[in-house]
């Protein structure tokens, strides 16, 4: 079974059926608030309700009421780790073709409800229709990748020959045990993705969602109970990260965690995990996402990749620009054009067709904002810089001329916010991104094949483009571009939806049968 990527959207558009796309969109919208308003349990093979609750809103408004979900307690946190450590090897023991099996089941049920859920994040976590979609579309693909991955690598298991007369020997790739995954709100499909690897090498999965994304997580996990992972082996434990995930992190049973979020996050339960033993830890923590422009670059396709990667999603992707270096005899004519063309994305409610960005996540995101323009010259505002004042969290797309500060140029800002920044030349801009603690997605604009090779041969960044138009530092895909971080933006150098990265989740041992 060959893999294919998902792309529902293009696919469709490609076979003539965009309006329909939209209509069974539109309906989902109107069907979902059906699961608006309600309690969700953790699931510890038990629906388990807990004291505390917290109460998912909408990013849409700022009033409507997702979900209340619980807050787990130490106990309920140390009885889930017990339960998978108990459990963990009747799942890896029912064999790989079994576990495979049961994640291309579930892509397809997830397929088929993928309309349903691309609606459900519009309202959850503010993506519009594109964005949502194609969301849902990466966690089907990496349900697939993997599960084919681990067929054509056959479970991992490799005879590796006769040392001595009469030893027969084979490596054997075997499950840790229990992995704590701790998801962000930006993308389902990581939540998933992370999920999945794991799983489905034959480890257990506690699975601590974004406070911000909790529903899709919930279902999700239903989902996958209902294609056939034991309830064992894949539990769901809402609650804060500072309170919930510590508890699970530093227990001494939880062998590994799986971490998407901040440098600081992840770099204190780096840390923290490790306090009383080694555990495999795989990690991505953000990037200072940069894109160069140099003098032979076209213009409008760098215009138009550069506007994409920083407004798309509100720059609360990963992958976000919200840095671009351009050559200085190119630099106002860039940003002249850069701000005619950004002007035209449309800042609105994620649900109407037209919306290119819509709202930052929640009231902290919205409040990060404004502190960041407090603080910047009013004259290197040229684009933006504002609220919008609206039921909601909406801010400005907002474009920042040089504005030489560290803060901004060095820091990763995950808010629709880029800064432009003139260099001499292609070296200066590479030793530049070069220097920075982050080294997660960049591109570069250039016709030129050997500023192309240059660039590629010396920066330091795990995923890079050159001349991508529709998100110049964005929208890796499953299967063809491997999502990985360098330096201080992961801690493995294995890329998500990667051949590779299956491998993380097991240890090797050495077989050896003597028959004489």
């Amino acid at each position: 079974m060959p893999f294919d990527n998902e792309n529902t959207y293009i696919k469709m558009v490609e076979s003539g059926k965009e309006q329909q796309f939209h209509e069974i969109y539109e309906e989902e919208i109107k069907k979902v608030v059906s699961y608006f308003d309600r309690e969700y349990p953790n699931i510890v093979v038990e629906d388990v309700f807990e004291k505390d609750k917290l109460k998912h809103i909408s990013p849409i408004d700022g009033k409507t009421i997702v979900g209340t979900f619980q807050m787990s307690t130490p106990e309920t946190s140390n009885k889930a780790v017990e339960i998978a450590r108990a459990n963990y090897k009747n799942w890896y023991f029912s064999g790989y073709l079994h576990r495979a099996q049961i994640f291309l089941r579930a892509a397809d049920m997830l397929s088929k409800r993928k309309f349903e859920f691309a609606a459900l994040l519009t309202y959850e976590n503010g993506k519009n229709r594109y964005e949502a979609m194609g969301d849902v579309d990466e966690a089907i693909d990496f349900m697939r990748y993997y599960a084919l991955q681990l067929i054509s690598n056959e479970g991992y298991i490799k005879f590796t020959g006769t040392a001595y007369y009469g030893e027969e020997s084979k490596s054997v790739m075997k499950p840790y045990g229990v992995f704590l995954v701790i998801a962000p709100f930006n993308f389902f499909s990581i939540t998933v993705g992370m999920v999945s690897g794991p799983l489905i090498t034959g480890n257990s999965v506690i699975l601590k969602p974004s406070s911000d994304i909790p529903l899709s997580s919930y279902l999700f996990v239903r989902l996958m109970h209902d294609a056939g992972v034991p309830k064992e082996n894949l539990i769901y434990l809402s609650g804060s990260g500072g309170r919930v995930g510590r508890t699970l992190y530093t227990n001494d049973h939880v062998e590994g965690v799986v971490f998407t979020g901040s440098r600081e996050v992840g770099m204190k339960i780096f840390r923290e995990a490790q306090e009383k033993r080694p555990k495999v830890m795989v990690t991505e923590m953000g990037g200072k996402d940069t894109i160069i422009v140099t003098s032979k670059a076209n213009l409008d396709k760098a215009v138009e990749g550069t506007a994409r990667a920083a407004f798309g999603y509100s720059g609360q992707k990963c992958s976000a620009a919200s840095l671009a270096l351009i050559e200085e005899s190119i630099y106002d004519e860039f940003k002249k054009r850069l701000v005619e063309f950004s002007k035209k994305l449309l800042i609105d409610d994620p649900r109407l067709k037209g919306t290119f960005t819509g709202p930052v996540i929640n009231k902290e995101a919205y409040e990060k904002f404004q502190r960041i323009m407090a603080k910047v010259p009013k004259e290197k505002i040229i684009l933006g810089g504002k609220v919008i004042q609206k039921d909601g969290y909406y801010v400005e797309n907002t474009i920042l001329d040089n504005v030489n500060d560290p803060d901004i140029e060095r820091v990763e800002l995950f808010l629709p916010i880029i800064a432009l920044k003139p260099v001499k030349d292609l070296k200066e801009a590479v030793d530049f991104v070069n220097s920075m603690d982050y080294g997660l997605t960049g591109g570069i604009f250039s016709e030129d094949k050997n500023e192309i090779d240059y660039y590629f041969n010396n920066i330091e960044v795990g995923v890079i483009y050159a001349n991508r138009k529709r998100g110049g530092s964005t929208g890796a895909m499953v299967g063809s571009q491997p999502f990985v971080g360098w330096k201080m933006s992961g801690t493995t150098g294995k890329g998500t939806g990667s051949f590779y990265y299956l491998p993380q989740f097991l240890r090797e041992q050495a077989q050896t049968i003597v028959r004489v």
